[in-house]
């Protein structure tokens, strides 16, 4: 998931308290571009948050993302 700005690990680490269940296994964390994401200027520098999702529930990543955009 791409994010305008970073986060604090302190941060990434309560989305692991407050949001596992959207985990299928590893954590959240945070990573720099993916390697297809490196031809794209706009792109490449966003921070992301990395996580293996469980797909079984689109109102708790709704839920996700409106936590990040509070912080």
């Amino acid at each position: 998931m791409r994010l305008k700005t970073s986060i604090a690990l302190e941060q990434v680490a309560g989305l692991h308290q407050a949001f596992g269940d959207l985990l299928s296994e590893g954590t959240f964390e945070l990573r720099g571009a993916l390697p297809e994401e490196l031809d794209e200027p706009d792109l490449r520098d966003l921070p992301r948050l990395a996580f293996i999702s469980n797909r079984q529930s689109a109102s708790r990543l709704r839920q996700l993302i409106d936590h990040l955009n509070r912080l």
